[in-house]
């Protein structure tokens, strides 16, 4: 036996609505008459298990959607009641409460919490952590394994605690199988239907025999009498209500126990909390918590452990289902291994309207990956395998070359349109084998982001089942997991036997092309959206696949003479923070021994400093905070030191081992979809991070160098983001003073403190500065004052003064917050949207945080949308004009070229022009061109 943590998991609208339904009665209100009985009951919850259990971990799981059940059957839930209307309001609240307490709420979108909590506690299996289950619903009593338990709220008899023991004793069934036992006789509370005349007399028998549901349709000549007949007619039903009941363990996101961790919370916080909802009870509790010496956990709470004991043992999908619900029920598959089949393949391809393609590699990094297979569809229904380097299989296969060679012809017809699923990947690889795919017409998983930027369903299978294209009989896309594995023990995809890979290549075309009329139709809801993705994002893909194999050279001296010198540095901090705390030994890295010695041995100020279980805080929030109002010599030697550590472990050690030891070069992955706003973002990588604040910071830079003959370009947009607010606020002054080519904060700072720009203050420009771009992500007085020297009164009558001297500014923003509150979303000036839901329906922290979002998305997502087609204006210009410069990166709103020597004249005028005139904007584009040999050390260019 070994003692494992605990990790809680609410079902949080079940348990919300048991304690709204059970205070129904006592009528409990805030001061403000605003309902809180179900807030109350919830809170007290959290509480007793926070301050009488303490398990390690403790989250709340909500749902935010049905998972696509209500395609598979549309009466799926139907019988239940909308919510009372004093219900919602309490959940926000709820909300509320949970961030205040620092726990956790779980929820992906689309997905209801039995999903996310059967994907959690499988994550925490994995992680050798015990799970339970708080919840009203009986359903989740399938999830009960060794490692798991639920505590199920009972109408009546109190709570019960499940485990493998009791469930059996009230099922005579394995968990897992009550999966099977609903999709026989059917749940009425979720509208499951079951099979007619079915009931639990007959079901559990017929699951005891034959072990599932799938084996029972296995041995049906078996079952006498009128309950195969009832079988045999519902057979149909009876596969539609097991996915109905199954509980989803596979969601596309993971647990961070780090982040469920009981944590202690801000107390005067939750205080201010309570006392807004009259919770004066609660407020005794917190008090007397506060003032009570730790306790073990209570042995009289519905919870009676800590710490599990329980035996070893990882619960294991039988698979029994399995051959039900894939997607290859919908698709039919075929490995092309002969020459003739080859032959055929390219013919029928050659007469297509459209091509859905797809590459089966060795890894994700798409420079770096090894060719397995292509695959390859000309519709939905079928799809085609050319494995071309599987290990594990008998069947000879066609050489690379012939391959590439014979789909050349269609995959590179410009009258023949292309499909794919994050289309700029396998562009690449397949460039690497020698066969650029062109044009690239429609990429799935582009169309759902510009339909929706915050869209959850941008990976094949999610889509699929959203568009509901796999659930005619309740079916799944194969996952990859299934094939390779994951962590230590995963393979890579040409290990996988062609029996295996077949049907799950095919798949992946097949179904790519299945989605690209539901996709188009979608993207027809409003005509920029169309506009948005045929002529910026699609035209992107290949520029960024151009970029991803350019990739960048790296001086490795640099970065290793840096390494040293930085070592030198951090081993100065640490010697030095020792002699000022007058200790021999110090771990800067340990957050406890740093509590310790700042404010017990230091006695530095603790008010207002949140406090954990290691001590009172010491995040770099903190600590410059502290530094601001102590000025205390030990703090600025923490800070730096913490810098310096985090460029070295980041960057510094970092990118020299990322470097490709094929092309000599760090390959970025740009990823299209990864942002909200249309902003491109990088990854393995994260090179749009790399640091420029501080001088050490910059030297990073330096790194980035141009082969000989060539030097690095780097022009970037002049205050692009505050051109595009004058532009949309059409603000009179601001558009005048960029005409004029003025310094827009000096200008600001003229026109808000009534003086001559000449005889505008630096300190006059700096706070202007501060609040121009201040006012572009939705600040307001509280933050202004607490980045600055004035009061919250002084503050305040300066934001005022800015608005009255700029009042279309004002007007920008107060439009824009009127049309998040009418239309739920707001639009850059090329149309593209991104939706926030009813702000109106939104706790007040939440509301003013997206009302901050929706003020800031027009603005820098048109700037996205600019720089976008200027990439592609520029992409295109090179190749028409037969210059060699290329784009190697892409920072926020700088474009990094490298280019020969001799054709830098040319290439500067292009990229400047190119840039200034990407859009028509008012006050006008400006660009600045810097060149050089290495990325720090450049010179400004007219």
């Amino acid at each position: 036996m070994a003692a494992q943590p605990l990790f809680v998991i609410l079902d949080g609208y079940s348990m919300a609505y048991r304690h709204y339904h059970g205070t129904a009665n006592q009528g409990l209100t805030s001061p403000e008459g605003e309902p809180t009985g179900a807030v109350y009951g919830f809170t007290r919850q959290i509480l007793d298990i926070m301050l009488k259990d303490k398990p390690k971990y403790l989250a709340v799981a909500f749902d935010t959607g049905m998972s696509g059940r209500e395609v598979i059957y549309e009466e799926y839930k139907a019988n239940r009641s909308l919510p009372p209307d004093d219900f919602e309001p309490q959940v926000d609240r709820i909300r509320e409460v949970l961030a205040t307490l620092n726990v956790p709420a779980l929820e992906l979108f689309g997905f209801e919490a039995d999903d996310v909590i059967g994907t959690m506690v499988r994550c925490a299996e994995r992680e050798g952590v015990h799970s339970r289950i708080v919840t009203g619903d009986g359903d989740l009593l399938q999830l009960i394994t060794d490692n798991v338990d639920v505590l199920l709220m009972r109408p009546f008899g109190g709570p019960k605690i499940y485990n493998r023991d009791e469930f059996h004793k009230k099922y005579e069934l394995e968990p897992h199988q009550l999966v099977d036992l609903k999709a026989l006789q059917g749940d009425s509370s979720d509208n499951i239907p079951g099979i007619k005349g079915v009931g639990v007399k007959t079901a559990t028998p017929l699951i005891q025999r034959y072990g599932s549901l799938a084996d029972i349709y296995a041995h049906l000549d078996e079952v006498k009498g009128s309950a195969r007949k009832k079988l045999d007619k519902g057979r149909n039903m009876a596969f539609v209500s097991y996915e109905l009941a199954r509980v989803r363990t596979d969601l596309p996101m993971q647990l961070d126990l780090a982040a469920c961790v009981t944590r202690e919370y801000e107390t005067s916080d939750a205080i201010d909390l309570f006392e807004q909802l009259d919770f004066r009870s609660l407020i005794r509790r917190l008090l007397k918590a506060e003032d009570e010496e730790p306790a073990p956990p209570t042995q009289t709470s519905m919870f009676d452990m800590g710490e599990v004991d329980v035996a070893a043992g990882e619960f294991e999908d039988t698979g029994e289902f399995a051959a039900a619900v894939h997607a290859a029920d919908l698709v039919e598959s075929a490995a092309v291994v002969s020459e003739d089949g080859l032959q055929k393949v390219v013919e029928m391809l050659n007469s297509a309207s459209i091509i859905s393609f797809d590459t089966e590699t060795t890894g994700i990094d798409p420079v770096a990956a090894e060719l397995v297979g292509i695959s390859l569809a000309v519709n939905g229904d079928t799809g085609y395998y050319i494995p071309l380097t599987h290990i594990d299989t008998e069947v000879e296969q066609l050489p690379i070359e012939t391959v590439i060679e014979a789909l050349r012809g269609p995959l590179t017809n410009p009258d023949i349109p292309k499909v794919a699923h994050n289309a700029s990947y396998d562009l690449v690889v397949l460039r690497r084998y020698g066969l650029d795919v062109t044009p690239i017409a429609f990429d799935t998983m582009i169309a759902e982001w510009v339909r929706d930027s915050a869209s959850n369903d941008l990976g094949l299978g999610n889509l699929a089942m959203r568009q509901g294209l796999l659930t005619e009989r309740g079916v799944l896309m194969r996952s990859i997991t299934e094939l390779i594995g994951k962590g230590k023990n995963q393979r890579t995809f040409d290990t996988v036997p062609l029996t295996k890979a077949t049907p799950y290549a095919a798949e992946d075309a097949a179904i790519t092309m299945k989605l690209v009329k539901p996709l188009q139709k979608n993207l027809q809801t409003y005509e920029a959206a169309v506009k948005l993705f045929q002529n910026t994002e699609m035209p992107l893909v290949p520029v960024i696949a151009t970029m991803e194999q350019t990739g960048v050279l790296l001086d490795r001296d640099f970065l290793g003479e840096m390494s040293t010198r930085l070592d030198s540095l951090l081993l100065d901090l640490e010697r030095s923070v020792r002699e000022i705390a007058g200790k021999d030994e110090l771990n800067l890295n340990s957050p406890k021994q740093l509590s310790e010695l700042l404010f017990d041995d230091l006695d530095l100020p603790k008010k207002g400093i949140r406090k954990t279980k290691l001590g009172y805080s010491t995040a770099a929030d903190i600590l410059e905070r502290l530094y601001e109002d102590t000025k205390h010599p030990i703090l600025q030697k923490i800070l730096e030191y913490r810098e310096l550590a985090k460029l070295k472990g980041t960057y510094v050690d970092a990118l020299p081992e990322l470097i490709n030891p094929e092309t000599g070069r760090l390959h970025t992955s740009f990823n299209q979809t990864g942002t909200t706003t249309g902003r491109l973002s990088s990854s393995n990588p994260n090179l749009q991070n790399i640091p420029i604040r501080t001088e050490i910071g910059r030297e990073v830079r330096q790194a980035f160098i141009t082969p000989p003959g060539t030097v690095l370009l780097a022009v970037d947009y002049s205050q692009v983001e505050l051109r595009i607010m004058a532009h949309m606020a059409d603000e009179p002054y601001l558009k005048a003073s960029f005409e004029r080519g003025e310094d827009i904060h000096r200008a600001t700072a003229a026109i808000v403190n009534d003086v001559n720009i000449n005889d505008v203050t630096i300190g006059q420009r700096i706070f202007a500065k501060r609040v121009n771009f201040g006012i572009l992500y939705g600040m307001g007085a509280f933050r202004l004052a607490r980045e600055s020297d004035l009061t919250l009164a002084e503050a305040d009558a300066f934001i005022k003064t800015y608005f009255e001297r700029l009042p279309n500014v004002k007007k920008y923003i107060d439009d824009t917050k009127e049309k998040l509150r009418e239309d739920g979303y707001v639009e850059t000036l090329l149309g593209r949207r991104r939706y926030f839901g009813d702000v109106r329906k939104m706790s007040r922290n939440e509301a003013n945080r997206t009302e901050r979002e929706a003020i800031n998305m027009p603005i820098q997502g048109t700037a996205a949308d600019i720089l976008k087609k200027a990439m592609i204006e520029l992409y295109n210009q090179l190749q028409s004009r037969e210059l060699s410069a290329k784009m190697t990166l892409q920072v926020h709103d700088e474009l990094v070229l490298e280019v020969p020597e001799d054709e830098l004249d040319a290439t500067v005028e292009l990229v400047v022009n190119t840039m200034e005139n990407a859009y028509d904007l008012t006050p006008r584009l400006r660009a600045n061109a810097k060149v050089g040999q290495n990325w720090r050390e450049m010179r400004e260019v007219n």
